[in-house]
Parts: structure tokens; sequence; C-alpha cells
């Protein structure tokens, strides 16, 4: 008798827990084309308990209407992803800026915007998909685009001036031969030759006290930016000598980095730097 009590108490249990689970399958099929995938998700958390369920008929009435479902998620989800990209497409063209790809991949601007419609979020990448900006964030095209837009004004806003960039990037060149030793028109990698340009950008107060508070922070796209306005700059440096990398080299952060062409996300992985001899 025990055991009866106790398998009826765990059917309840579990009959319990699919009618919740119906029961919030149904709130988000109320707006279907937004939430294709989430239902994806809960009818396949359904599926998995119904399973465990003991044969009668209510089950195979289950079993009927989780099939029906299927094909209707499948519709719904086709219409997400056109409505996806069309949102994302609009809300970018208001601005005078072209979405370019297919899904998954989209790109904008400087930007890359990997979609994964299975987890229902987006990653964002500065260039390529090397330098990641953000993750999950939500397949929800106001929120992919704000979060584009907010990270290109700070970017944007980055203080430049070509003369003195040049002649920085020249100190920390001529630093980097001197400690390896080299000669001048010699290549040396360009992110050696960054990393000291960062050191040389540090406030007086960095080298009498180098905690983190007085460190004046460079991230990698910061550096690619500046040298993508560098690039472009007036006038050209003829002195200045750019190495593309190879393949090998281009998913090695200590021996490529990624420097835009244009704002139409082309751009150029580069090794190494060299400045011809004075």
């Amino acid at each position: 008798m025990k055991e009866l009590i106790e398998g009826f108490k765990n059917l309840s249990r579990i009959s319990a827990r699919v009618a919740k689970l119906i029961e919030n399958y149904a709130q988000l099929k109320e707006n279907s084309e937004v939430n294709a995938y989430l239902m994806e998700k809960g009818l396949r958390e359904i599926q998995e308990i119904a399973v465990t369920l003991p044969d009668f008929t209510l089950k195979n009435q289950l079993g009927g209407w989780i099939n029906e479902e299927k094909e209707k998620i499948e519709k719904a989800k086709e219409e997400f992803r056109f409505q996806l990209g069309e949102k994302i497409k609009r809300l970018f063209q208001n601005e005078g800026m072209v979405v370019h790809g297919q899904f998954p991949k989209l790109r904008v601007g400087f930007y890359t915007i990997l979609l994964d419609f299975e987890f229902g979020e987006a990653k964002i990448f500065f260039g390529p998909e090397i330098e990641r900006i953000k993750s999950k964030v939500p397949l929800e095209p106001e929120t992919i685009y704000r979060t584009i837009k907010k990270f290109d004004g700070v970017l944007k806003k980055t203080k430049f001036e070509p003369n003195e960039f040049y002649q920085d990037l020249r100190r920390a060149y001529d630093n980097c031969l001197r400690l390896a030793k080299k000669t001048p028109g010699e290549r040396i990698y360009l992110m050696e030759v960054l990393n000291q340009y960062v050191l040389l950008k540090q406030p007086a107060q960095f080298f009498v006290d180098p905690r983190k508070e007085n460190f004046r922070e460079f991230s990698r796209i910061t550096l690619a930016y500046l040298l993508y306005l560098f690039k472009k700059s007036e006038p050209v440096r003829e002195d200045v000598h750019l190495y593309i990398a190879n393949l090998d080299a281009t998913t090695d952060k200590k021996r490529a980095i990624w420097i835009p062409d244009n704002e139409k996300g082309e751009g150029t992985y580069y090794s190494y730097i060299a400045f011809s001899e004075k």
C-alpha cells in the first residue's frame, strides 16, 4: 500500500509540473513571433518530463499536442528571424549605416553581430570574431542597436592627434629596437611596439606609484582604432611600414592585430611594424 501511495504522489507532482509548464508555454504563445525560441525551449522541457509519465490516454493526447506545436514553432522561428533582421537593418539605416551579411552573422560598421538563435542571444565583436565587445546580448533589435551605438560613440571620442601619435609610435619603436638589440629599419612585432606606446602614455604619477588607479588604460580595440585613424590621416607617413600577418598569426593576439580599412567592416591583420632609418 505504501508503494501505491508514493506512486500516486509522484504522479501528482509530475502532472502538476507538466500543467505549469503548459501554462507558461501558453503565455509565450500569445506573442509567438517574438517568443518562438523560448517556446521551443519550453516545449522541449515538457517533452522531457512527459516521457516519465505512465501510459494513459492523457499522455497520448499530450504527445500529439507536442508534435502539432513543433510544426507551429518552426513557422514562428522563420518569421522571428525575418523580422529580427529587418528591424536591425532599419535601425542602423536610420543612422546611415548599412548592415551586411547573412544569418547568423551580420556586419555593420566596424562590428560583427553573431546571432545564436538556439540560446536566444547575440555576441558583438569589433571587426572579425576576435575582439569580443559583449556576449549574451538578448535577441532584441533595439538592445543590439543600442549596445553597438553606445560602444561606437565612446570609441569615436578617443583623443587623436596625428603628429603626436606618430612621434609616440616612433619612440615606442625605438625603445623596442634597443630592448631587442636590433638596428633601425628592422621589423618589430606591432603588439610589442603598442605595449611600449601604452607605457609612454602613462601619467607621471603612474611611475611614482604604479597602482591601477594611476594607470591609463588602452584596450586592443582602442589601439586598433588609433592606428586606423593614423593610417588615413594626412600627411601620409611614408617612413612607417606595416606588415600584413600570415594566416597562422591572425588568431594569436601577441602576433597580430586587426585594423579597420574603412567603416564598412573591411580590415587587415598586421603583425609587424618598421620605421625607415632617419
